[in-house]
């Protein structure tokens, strides 16, 4: 959902600082522009269809703009339909009981200073969320309003509606960085304030749940908001309490980095031990799934150190706080040869981290668009003064059965979205839940490198009866020497529970 806030402002230093208050949360984007008119013609381009701005969820109009002629700005703004029921709060300079009650007889929710406070800024959070929710459910009772032919059931709908914009009034609060927000308000360098970014050296995470995708389309709309909504809350938590910042949520997953804006020697040793505390937060996560009866999920993490550009990206009349540079195309890669409740960090990560780590293995991937390989290593834990690791709340799901006799299964390795007419004989040696260990030969060994997406399916006519079962090729137990591979399963828990149950006949 976007959470899109219009900052209307003639003072170009003021609107920057507010921008970058508003989008340190993570959850909000400010779009900065110079002047009434500037709004007007976004409004235009945007009726027109040429505009790619979002429609915005607030819109914060600075007093002396809006008080020219009589208010003539402020009535001309909220005579714009796309405008229409959107908040507005008025920024003064100084506030008075007099300046207050002029500017809500005039139409505005909210009367905040110029230089946002604390309280202000969640205030503006809190209300653009209810006014996006508002929006969303009115969308979805239109919807179903034009389907019905029964005036007792738009009835029905209008009281449901009701009901649900009263409590969304209750149910919204969000947690924030103050260290960062603070670092961002006492800046006192002209550029930490300015249009345009700086190449730094920075930390850079990436999350994803894993086939999210695929769980989601059997749910409906309000559950995976739900679901996404907690699981963020969790994870955003964690972030921030370890000096993060949340450039972006990507649908199911998120971009962060350590390191900016608030500069870090430990940067790398924070994003670890957050990476970490993230893993351990899915507990929570599993908990909440299953009291609400919901399919359980489970997240992969990539992280990678390196140079990029970062700062406020765009135009004069809109900015954003970015990320760009290979580096996080080399995280997405990372990030992408994950299982479920692994971290799998780079080479880079290693060398930068001062504490002692503990790595359960290590491979190499070839990256598009890199000569060389990169290397990937499986973490769970540091040491020093942050001493954490992996909880390993799955240890049942995740604890291997030794199988007496060695069941024989067939591996298809994918190449993209397609799958190996070859196959690859394996026995199964170990099993649990979540992973397997299997014995191949050496010439079958060479076809299945790390991180590499396969199909498996029990050897003979057995075979036929049985659901299509995705894994994947992962470090771990296992390896090289003695003709190893693990691989993590990928699939539905009903799906893998069928082959699970299968193998361990021959425990």
């Amino acid at each position: 959902m976007d959470i899109g806030i219009w900052l209307i402002e003639n003072d170009r230093q003021t609107m920057i600082e507010n921008q970058r208050q508003i989008n340190s949360i993570g959850s909000m984007r400010a779009v900065c522009l110079l002047s009434v008119q500037a709004a007007e013609k976004t409004i235009a381009e945007k009726q027109a269809g040429t505009s790619a701005v979002a429609d915005p969820s607030l819109m914060i109009l600075d007093y002396d703009l809006a008080s020219e002629d009589d208010f003539k700005a402020l009535r001309s703004l909220r005579q714009e339909n796309i405008l229409s029921g959107v908040p507005v709060f008025l920024a003064v300079e100084e506030r008075s009981e007099e300046i207050d009650t002029i500017c809500y007889e005039k139409g505005a929710m909210v009367v905040v200073h110029k230089h946002f406070s604390k309280n202000e800024i969640l205030r503006i959070e809190r209300t653009a969320w209810q006014y996006e929710n508002t929006r969303q459910y009115e969308r979805l009772l239109q919807q179903q309003a034009a389907e019905l032919k029964n005036a007792k059931e738009i009835f029905r709908l209008n009281q449901q509606l009701k009901s649900r914009n009263e409590l969304l009034h209750r149910i919204f609060d969000r947690y924030f960085s103050d260290e960062v927000v603070e670092v961002i308000l006492n800046a006192q360098q002209e550029a930490d304030i300015s249009l345009g970014g700086e190449k730094r050296e920075v930390t850079v995470m990436l999350t994803d749940l894993r086939s999210f995708t695929t769980i989601s389309e059997t749910m409906d709309s309000e559950t995976v908001t739900s679901l996404l909504n907690f699981y963020f809350d969790k994870m955003v938590d964690v972030i921030l309490r370890y000096k993060g910042t949340v450039i972006e949520f990507l649908g199911d997953g998120l971009l962060a980095v350590f390191g900016a804006p608030l500069n870090s020697e430990n940067q790398t040793e924070n994003a670890i031990a957050a990476a970490i505390h993230m893993q351990n937060s899915m507990e929570q996560v599993a908990l909440y799934c299953r009291e609400n009866a919901y399919p359980e999920v489970e997240m992969g993490i990539g992280l990678h150190r390196g140079e990029v550009f970062i700062g406020n990206i765009g135009s004069e009349r809109m900015m954003r706080y970015n990320v760009i540079g290979s580096t996080v195309n080399e995280c997405s890669r990372i990030e992408s040869c994950s299982v479920g409740g692994q971290i799998l960090v780079s080479k880079e990560i290693l060398d930068a981290a001062s504490c002692p780590l503990k790595i359960e293995g290590e491979g190499t991937v070839n990256v598009k668009g890199m000569k060389d390989s990169l290397s990937i290593y499986e973490l769970s834990g540091i040491g020093g003064d942050y001493e954490c690791s992996l909880n390993g709340f799955n240890t049942d799901r995740d604890r291997l059965t030794l199988l007496a006799t060695k069941p024989r299964i067939l591996i298809y390795p994918l190449q993209g979205k397609m799958i190996s007419e070859e196959a690859c004989e394996a026995e199964v040696i170990s099993i649990s839940e979540k992973r397997a260990v299997i014995r191949t030969s050496h010439d079958d060994l060479l076809k299945l490198p790390f991180y590499t997406n396969v199909k498996i399916s029990p050897a003979g006519a057995i075979r036929d009866i049985f659901p299509e079962l995705y894994a994947k090729v992962a470090v771990g137990i296992g390896g090289e020497e003695i003709l190893e591979r693990t691989l993590h399963f990928t699939d539905t828990k009903s799906t893998t529970s069928v082959f699970v149950k299968w193998a361990l006949k021959f425990k």
